[in-house]
């Protein structure tokens, strides 16, 4: 098995660490788009230890990791708010749809506020694209997941032209 193999293995799984592999699967993702001086490396020898900080993915792992986590996402009753923060990590348009309907099911549903507050964490990434579902959630969502889509509207509309 590969490193990302195992990782995705731990994050669905039911041990304590898939967590910890949630984490590194965000944090591998962030780095990929990262613009770092050389030598610098953003604090993740101390969040990831020596083996994981120096990883760099392939874009086949990219996608692999995105495309794993986006369906794990859309297929939880129950929507583990963890591995959409790792989906936001990697600001990749692929997610985009997973976080609209994401936003929209928790809506409906009107539980999971920690999912809801990561989907439009994600969602306002794509902004001017993702306005019309910033917009219900800011209309039809419930306390503080609609006043975070009304602040992220009112900040984000500041660079509509």
């Amino acid at each position: 098995m590969t490193l990302i193999a195992d990782l995705l293995n731990t994050a669905f799984s039911r041990r304590k660490t898939s967590l910890d592999a949630i984490g590194a699967l965000g944090l591998l993702l962030e780095e990929k788009r990262a613009k770092r001086p050389p030598g610098e490396d953003g604090g993740l020898l101390e969040l990831l230890g020596p083996e994981l900080a120096t990883y760099r993915l392939s874009d086949a792992e990219r996608t692999e990791i995105i495309e794993a986590l986006s369906n794990a996402v859309l297929k939880q009753r129950k929507i583990n708010h963890s591995m959409i923060w790792a989906l936001n990590k990697s600001a990749d348009e692929r997610i985009f749809p997973v976080l609209a309907t994401v936003l929209k099911r928790t809506l409906r549903v009107g539980s999971q506020e920690d999912a809801a507050s990561e989907a439009l964490n994600g969602l306002a990434l794509f902004y001017p694209t993702s306005k019309s579902v910033l917009e219900e959630a800011a209309r039809l969502g419930q306390g503080e997941v609609r006043e975070q889509a009304q602040e992220l509207l009112e900040r984000l509309s500041l660079y509509d032209d």
